[in-house]
């Protein structure tokens, strides 16, 4: 697997945006992924997430709720108009059925339901990494 990024030429590390409680994890993927395969951002507002998406910066983002100024799915429209491709997926407290679909319709990467563990950031970090890599590939 290949867990670098293309972004007009130049690689780098997948850039990951964190919010809400995955933030808490921020050191740990450092750690465990390491500094030369990932990147990551923790988000504390709506604005910082939406600033960080406009800037490019990230291939993904984990999107949590918690501490953000507007609801999940809204948010997830704000960061589609700014990139579509961008990976995103949501930690939700609750999940009905129209709230899945609406998030499905909005391409959201997956779904987790909180409480956050480390196992399942992990495993969700590590199938976006192989999804951009066969993006990569596929440009090739």
């Amino acid at each position: 697997m290949v867990a670098l990024r293309v972004d007009e030429g130049k690689l780098g590390p997948f850039g990951l945006v964190l919010s809400g409680e995955a933030s808490g994890y921020v050191d740990a993927l450092q750690k465990i992924v390491g500094p030369r395969w990932i990147q990551t951002f923790p988000a504390r507002s709506d604005g910082e997430v939406l600033q960080l998406v406009r800037s490019g910066v990230p291939d993904a983002v984990v999107l949590d709720e918690e501490g953000m100024g507007v609801e999940a799915l809204k948010l997830l429209r704000m960061i589609r108009r700014l990139n579509e491709s961008t990976l995103v997926v949501l930690l939700a407290g609750r999940a009905n059925r129209r709230w899945l679909e609406e998030a499905l319709r909005l391409a959201a990467f997956s779904v987790v339901v909180k409480p956050l563990r480390l196992e399942e950031l992990l495993v969700q970090v590590h199938r976006m990494m192989v999804r951009l890599d066969a993006i990569i590939r596929h440009r090739r």
